[in-house]
């Protein structure tokens, strides 16, 4: 009789701790959805913590509220580039911070133009050898666009010796794209000219004039305010401010695949707590 009660506790010892396990699986990690470009979903695996750092590929909820592509409810994966306290700045495609040139150690893609000095080779077929994803052909067929990788573009470069050119193509510094964040005239901001920004921590007072206030927009809605700017005034929930005290830490992300500008060039620094976790695998 004392053996059947030993190995009856036993398996429920065994069950209990199997119950506790998949409890705290389901609590430490988790499978998300992420929306891709083309419409379809990639499955990622994601480890749930709040301990991050730079260079975490991390999970995150969507920050704007209202957009007509995602919604809050949607998961992105991006990399932390900045955390609380840094200065963050990306000259012609390059990224800097605190003043420093960052040495990336992992892909990140990058658009590129080969051109042809006549129409009678097939860039794409030319170009389909190599691990790259091709865009839009032009010049009559003399000229392509195309997206990968650095090393890859050497590859291609060193290669394919009839091309006229290739190259890396880069915004001008002076251009505004109105899909860059902060959607004003006062700055003229693109995915590859962007900032500097500093990215905020909890305490930090954020000093501003009208000009300056649509950087820090995000940030006061992302905390609970309602905020209001043109040339001459700013209303944080309609009372006339000029500076503004930070309640979230916050930190700057971007994706791998820098030609994609759904990340912090789209809406600015994201609080910390928006983020789900480190992407195990995706």
């Amino acid at each position: 009789m004392k053996t059947k009660s030993v190995k009856y506790i036993l398996i429920a010892v065994l069950l209990l701790a199997l119950v506790a396990g998949v409890v705290i699986f389901f609590f430490m990690y988790g499978f998300y959805e992420v929306k891709n470009e083309d419409g379809t979903t990639t499955r990622i695996f994601v480890r749930k913590t709040s301990s991050l750092e730079v260079g975490d590929l991390v999970a995150y909820r969507y920050p704007l509220e209202f957009d007509t592509e995602l919604s809050s409810r949607d998961v992105c994966v991006s990399r932390i580039v900045g955390m609380s306290g840094d200065m963050i700045l990306i000259h012609d495609g390059d990224l800097y911070r605190n003043n420093k040139k960052v040495s990336e150690d992992y892909d990140t893609y990058m658009r590129y133009r080969a051109s042809v000095s006549s129409g009678d080779q097939d860039l794409k077929a030319i170009l389909s050898k190599y691990d790259v994803r091709i865009g839009y052909v032009l010049n009559d067929g003399k000229a392509c666009e195309f997206v990968c990788t650095e090393s890859e573009f050497r590859k291609i470069f060193d290669n394919e010796k009839d091309f006229e050119s290739c190259r890396k193509i880069i915004d001008r510094d002076d251009w505004k794209d109105m899909d860059v964040f902060p959607s004003s005239a006062f700055f003229a901001w693109n995915k590859d000219n962007f900032g500097p920004m500093y990215l905020p921590k909890v305490g930090d007072t954020l000093k501003f004039s009208p000009q300056i206030a649509p950087m820090y927009k995000n940030i006061i809605n992302f905390e609970g305010n309602d905020f209001q700017s043109d040339t001459y005034h700013v209303r944080i929930n309609q009372h006339d401010a000029r500076e503004y005290i930070a309640t979230k830490n916050y930190c700057f992300v971007l994706n791998d695949d820098r030609t994609d500008k759904h990340d912090s060039r789209k809406y600015g620094p994201i609080p910390v707590d928006y983020i789900i976790g480190k992407v195990i695998c995706r």
